[in-house]
């Protein structure tokens, strides 16, 4: 797995989303922050976070995938780590100056618009980097080191947040603190970005209606183009089974995902009385899963059959949430996280893995975008389910039938593609 990084871009273009997805968990653990301080409402904030992080993926996630394609990837991210920084300093800007969430949440929708046009150029541009025969070794380190990033980002962001010091220091709370580190790392990464080459295949002679002085086109003619072209990108999942495979993970997915974010969080913060920096050390007990994960698969996952793998992890997490009520010891509880973050590398190495191999370079940006467009479709619809549940659903019964959903489907999915390998 380490033999990638003697690859100088490769090295280079690794270490930049280490810092840029340190400061992605900084920038989440300091939004928790913020809504920290509404402790009668945070469920309900937390879910609307949610809403202002998935809209853009909803509204123009198909869109920035055929756009991807015919744009240079390295350019669309180094200018989306440039303006993430610029909103990474807005925040507490706008925050301190109204006294109010919402303009914060429409500052993090345009942040999100451009993290999903920096994933998608990501996720795209990877293969481009190694060869053909490298691509789940180079997604395992890619994911290794990202989760390390992960799992300081979540404990030195909780660590900053809850330190009270920082006003007695420098006047200011530790949540704006962490929105200003935020901001250091996209510049950092843009920077690192810049310095990275790469070969990329000219796309097809763009059209008039995709160039920045035809915007009118856009309106008048385009949107036919970027049907056309997002129309021919979803013809070919169901044709090619890996795709269909990794499209159809998505929903098993959903599941864990929605119940961490919507009544994880706030049992850690509020229930248990840990605050937000217990939020952080905790996460970072998933996110040395994450790591453990991605380290794991990237050495031995080309024994396996990724698909297979991909479920029996799905059943791992699923056990998780069935066992979570029942769990009274913190270290029990920590070994839950560690465990369900150790199921979920794999997981998204396995599906980013199926894509790069089943997509060439001219459909790879569409096809991501599809899988994000997807999983945020579903996450903003379940995160809202799931938040109105709690009303008058009790917690424990919530994670109990997840569980038991979730691993149920999974060995659906095994028996399903079993009987696909006999035939």
């Amino acid at each position: 797995m380490w033999q990638a990084l003697k690859n100088k871009n490769f090295s280079i273009f690794v270490l930049s989303q280490t810092v840029s997805q340190f400061g992605d968990k900084l920038n989440y653990i300091a939004l928790i922050g913020i809504i920290g301080l509404y402790p009668g409402s945070v469920s309900f904030l937390l879910s609307q976070l949610i809403i202002a992080i998935t809209l853009p993926v909803i509204i123009f996630g198909p869109i920035a995938g055929v756009l991807i394609d015919r744009w240079n990837k390295k350019k669309v991210m180094v200018i989306c780590d440039a303006l993430r920084m610029l909103c990474a300093i807005m925040i507490p800007i706008v925050f301190i100056s109204t006294h109010s969430i919402y303009p914060v949440f429409a500052v993090v929708f345009f942040m999100f618009l451009l993290t999903l046009f920096f994933n998608t150029a990501r996720n795209s541009i990877i293969p481009n980097l190694v060869p053909k025969d490298g691509i789940l070794k180079a997604n395992s380190l890619v994911n290794f080191v990202g989760r390390g990033a992960t799992f300081l980002g979540m404990l030195i962001g909780g660590l900053i947040v809850d330190w009270h010091m920082w006003y007695k220091l420098i006047g200011l709370a530790g949540w704006t603190v962490a929105f200003i580190l935020d901001a250091v790392t996209f510049g950092a990464s843009a920077f690192m970005l810049y310095l990275v080459k790469v070969k990329l295949t000219k796309p097809p002679k763009r059209e008039k209606h995709l160039e920045a002085r035809g915007v009118f086109l856009l309106v008048r003619k385009g949107l036919l183009g970027i049907w056309h072209d997002l129309k021919h990108a979803l013809q070919m999942i169901p044709k090619k089974k890996d795709l269909g495979f990794a499209m159809s993970s998505i929903v098993l997915m959903i599941i864990g995902t929605c119940v961490i974010y919507v009544l994880v969080i706030p049992t850690i913060q509020q229930d248990m009385g840990w605050g937000t920096s217990g939020v952080g050390i905790l996460a970072s007990a998933g996110a040395i899963g994450l790591l453990a994960g991605a380290f794991l698969i990237g050495v031995m996952g080309h024994r396996f059959d990724l698909k297979d793998l991909m479920l029996f992890c799905f059943i791992l997490i699923g056990g998780g949430l069935v066992l979570f009520p029942f769990i009274t010891h913190h270290l029990m509880f920590a070994g839950i996280i560690f465990v369900a973050g150790l199921a979920i590398s794999p997981i998204f190495i396995g599906q980013d893995t199926l894509i790069h191999r089943s997509a060439d370079e001219l459909v790879r940006g569409r096809m991501f975008s599809i899988r994000d467009w997807i999983y945020h479709c579903l996450i903003a619809v379940g995160s809202l389910f799931i938040g109105s549940l709690t009303t008058f659903v009790r917690k424990d019964a919530i994670f109990i039938v997840s569980g038991i959903s979730l691993v149920v489907l999974a060995i659906v999915g095994w028996l399903v593609l079993a009987r696909g390998k006999s035939r």
